[in-house]
């Protein structure tokens, strides 16, 4: 039986934290859990006055909340249920039409890397079996699924490692960029301004990114076009789907980013393959395609390992703030963290890894932080993110479980639930289990 809605808690609300719960319920215990000593207070709003105190010293521990499936199956579920929230938030809360009855356009992209050398090819799309390339130009196999070889290069003396941890690096700035470039042929092919079509024009995204098997970063999206004050209005009758579509599709060869000269003075762009679906309204099915990748990285490539840099001096392996230019006493001059190994590692994910570190050494690339994210073959974005207007936020949908667990706490020792409370709490880390030692 569902328990009475609180005060302050919609009826969409109740029903994520009802699903939370069952997750949470079922997905079983934290696999690292942290723990924490000091002292909690619950405190009633308006008075002041001290409602429930756990004593000092008091240890408690609470989940470690990792959304990667590999570090903890439990918590990562729970980060997956969230963002599917997030994301569907913006699939159904919002009016299904536009002014004149035009159904809003919202449509799923996928953008792709370029190649940057052949690899070995798996089955195709729905499993179906393919030869490794043309007779005479790959292996002449025919990959079965999960062959470790997909993914990695025919030829990794010719494979272009700095190019791939380059555009990893660069992903989230050719997001950007195309986002910018899309806005703008919006209006072009609209016919109108760029001022005139945002005043009547909003783009609102949420995406996700996948790592390929062969290391490489790609990104799928919501796109939806709203109204002048975004979510609660609806766009006007001239922005349609097709002109969405048309629109993304000839934003996505425009856009670039160019290295510097160190590494060649590349120019990157997006792949060739380019994926529009249009979503009909009301589906909410895509969310839970996207949501699937939230929890999901590097280990599509065999790499898992946690971050390489020394923290101390952060992968320079020099004291900070030392003039003199000494070597860091914690890596030894290294720059990296002791105790990680990387000869486990698959060679291709391990020589993405390398190519990260040594490329990370060069002062022109200082700014990419290669070697702080080595461990995520270069990519330092957001594994799922989404414009401001797009739908809720993680840190609300967080807040209602919040809240809920609050008046439940309430209920329990006799207080009003509808009494606005405040939760004070002084606590200390102590450690975390069942971490590596």
């Amino acid at each position: 039986m569902m328990p009475s809605t609180p005060h302050g808690v919609d009826l969409d609300a109740l029903l994520r934290i009802a699903a939370a719960h069952e997750v949470e319920g079922r997905v079983g215990v934290c696999r690292h859990p942290i723990r924490l000593t000091g002292r909690g207070l619950l405190v009633e709003a308006g008075t002041g006055r001290v409602l429930a105190d756990t004593g000092d010293r008091q240890a408690i521990t609470v989940r470690c909340r990792n959304r990667r499936a590999v570090r903890c199956p439990a918590c990562s579920t729970l980060y997956k249920l969230v963002a599917f929230h997030l994301i569907a938030a913006g699939l159904r809360d919002e009016p299904t039409e536009a002014v004149g009855g035009v159904p809003r356009p919202r449509v799923f992209v996928t953008v792709t890397a370029p190649s940057f050398g052949p690899v070995h090819l798996g089955p195709a799309r729905a499993g179906v079996l393919r030869p490794c390339h043309r007779a005479g130009a790959g292996c002449g196999r025919w990959h079965l699924p999960g062959d470790p070889l997909i993914g990695t290069p025919l030829e990794p003396g010719g494979y272009d490692y700095p190019g791939q941890v380059l555009f990893n690096a660069h992903a989230g700035m050719l997001w950007a960029r195309f986002t910018t470039e899309a806005r703008r042929t919006l209006a072009a092919v609209a016919g109108l301004s760029r001022r005139e079509a945002a005043r009547q024009v909003r783009m609102a995204f949420a995406k996700v990114a996948e790592f390929q098997v062969r290391g490489v970063v790609h990104f799928h999206a919501i796109v939806r076009l709203d109204g002048p004050d975004g979510l609660p209005t609806p766009p006007p009758t001239w922005a349609t789907t097709h002109l969405l579509e048309t629109a993304i599709r000839r934003a996505v060869p425009v856009v670039a980013v160019a290295t510097p000269a160190v590494v060649g003075g590349r120019v990157l762009r997006w792949g060739r393959q380019v994926d529009i679906q249009p979503l009909p309204a009301g589906d909410v099915v895509v969310a839970r395609y996207v949501a699937k990748y939230a929890t999901k990285t590097a280990e599509a490539v065999g790499v898992d390992v946690p971050p390489l840099f020394c923290p101390a001096c952060r992968g320079d392996g020099l004291r900070p703030g030392d003039d003199a230019r000494r070597w860091c006493r914690v890596c030894s001059g290294t720059g990296r963290r002791s105790g990680i190994s990387l000869d486990r590692l698959p060679a291709h994910g391990r020589m993405l890894v390398e190519t990260c570190w040594r490329l990370g050494g060069l002062p022109d690339l200082r700014g990419l932080r290669l070697r702080r994210w080595a461990h995520q073959l270069g990519y330092r974005g957001h594994v799922t993110s989404k414009s401001l207007a797009y739908s809720t936020t993680f840190a609300a949908l967080r807040g209602e479980r919040r809240r809920w667990r609050l008046t439940r706490h309430a209920e329990a020792i006799g207080v009003d639930p509808t009494t606005d409370l405040l939760t004070v709490g002084d606590w200390r880390y102590t450690g975390q289990l069942g971490e590596d030692t």
